[in-house]
């Protein structure tokens, strides 16, 4: 009967890749490579799709959409692909020791069974019953990680539009009253991102030398709320400047543009505050100590659950099942934690963050693997870098 299943599932196997060839499916990495390349005319001669708004001629293949082209989302196709990783999968390294041990435990039983040398053996129903509220509680546990991840993820999206808003502020508004301040005043703004993910994750990633030279000595602790005091001080010598200029005195419009630029530092603040939050606030450590408890008991108890009715298949059906909720709850830890280096290796690939500290690697070649176990702090520092330093880079507030 083994041999059966195992032939028919090859067969299988071998009659969904044949249906993939014959329509013309190709790998991810092989597709990303193909968008990369601009179309030929023949082809796009040979297969256009006329946009109902526009002239423009775009491709007819489904797949060739900005999503696969950049590699930030997955796809239902990707599944071969997803199952084929396991064993690369940094949860599943995770989770072995926890894994090997129940796999083994249910293989002792199997063998007490077999041997007549254990007798005992659970009924279902209690098992089934304590189930619904096993499978509650990792439902909560996970839901209250990933809610920390968006959270994270939304104040450092409010981080890039006040930072956005602060530099064009900053040609605009501050660069006609005094250039040199101005200047002083984008490049601490361009140093704040860095220095924040660099206290974010700890000191796992090197501070840049930007951040260093735009500092004072000595610096505190708290380098990001560092770079915010100079930020204010910059703005009030802007303020006295403007004072001795008569500037303020032309109107309300003065005021109100240097009383804006204040009130975006202080949004600064504040989403500064609302990081160091998640940053030193987990989730109630009793709350993960009783799920890791109560999972454990039941997933021990499983083999004598399902020895009577399975036999020896009991023992990859304790394997798979543990897997599965053991791989729940190490997500839901992963995540807890959202701010990550992200030039470190992550996913399916590479060393564990956690173990590596500050070492650095190449970036992942999937962008969407940044996103893998929490928000990516470096490579979005970098990103609010670039643009206000685009910004300052235009000769906007130079003429008035």
């Amino acid at each position: 009967m083994p041999r059966l299943l195992a032939v028919a599932t090859l067969c299988a196997v071998a009659h969904v890749a044949q249906g993939y060839q014959a329509r013309g499916y190709q790998p991810r990495t092989a597709l990303r490579r193909a968008v990369r390349q601009p179309l030929s005319t023949e082809v796009v001669a040979a297969n256009p799709v006329r946009s109902p708004s526009a002239k423009m001629v775009i491709p007819a293949d489904p797949l060739r959409r900005e999503a696969v082209k950049r590699g930030n989302r997955y796809r239902s196709d990707d599944w071969l692909a997803n199952v084929l990783s396991i064993p690369r999968s940094r949860v599943l390294r995770r989770i072995s020791f926890h894994l090997v041990t129940n796999v083994l435990w249910g293989g002792l039983v199997y063998f007490l069974k077999a041997t007549d040398r254990l007798a005992l053996s659970m009924p279902v129903l209690p098992h089934t019953m304590l189930g619904g509220f096993l499978s509650l509680l990792l439902v909560f546990r996970t839901n209250s990680a990933y809610g920390r991840f968006w959270e994270a993820r939304i104040l450092w999206g409010g981080i890039m539009n006040t930072c956005r808003t602060l530099a064009q502020y900053g040609v605009v508004h501050l660069r006609p009253l005094s250039p040199a301040l101005a200047a002083k005043f984008l490049a601490l703004l361009a140093a704040f991102p860095h220095a924040l993910a660099h206290r974010l994750v700890e000191g796992k990633i090197p501070l840049q030398e930007r951040v260093q030279k735009s500092l004072p000595k000595p610096q505190w602790a708290n380098i990001p709320s560092n770079v915010l005091l100079e930020m204010r001080q910059v703005l009030h010598d802007i303020t006295v400047i403007a004072a001795d200029k008569q500037e303020l005195s032309k109107g309300l419009d003065r005021r109100l543009q240097l009383n804006e630029v204040a009130k975006r530092v202080d949004n600064l603040v504040d989403n500064l505050g609302a990081c160091e939050r998640i940053l030193r606030t987990p989730l109630p450590l009793s709350y993960s100590r009783h799920t890791s408890r109560f999972l454990t008991i039941w997933c021990l108890g499983l083999p004598l659950v399902l020895e009577p009715v399975l036999g020896w298949m009991m023992i990859p059906a304790v394997a798979i099942i543990c897997w599965a909720l053991f791989a729940i709850e190490e997500i839901g830890h992963l995540i807890e934690m959202p701010f990550v280096p992200s030039l470190n290796p992550v996913a399916d690939e590479g060393t564990d963050i956690a173990d590596e500290g500050s070492k650095r690697f190449n970036p992942p070649k999937n962008p969407n693997q940044l996103y893998s176990y929490g928000v990516p702090v470096e490579v979005l520092a970098a990103t609010i870098c670039g643009e206000v330093e685009d910004i300052a880079s235009t000769d906007y507030g130079t003429k008035e």
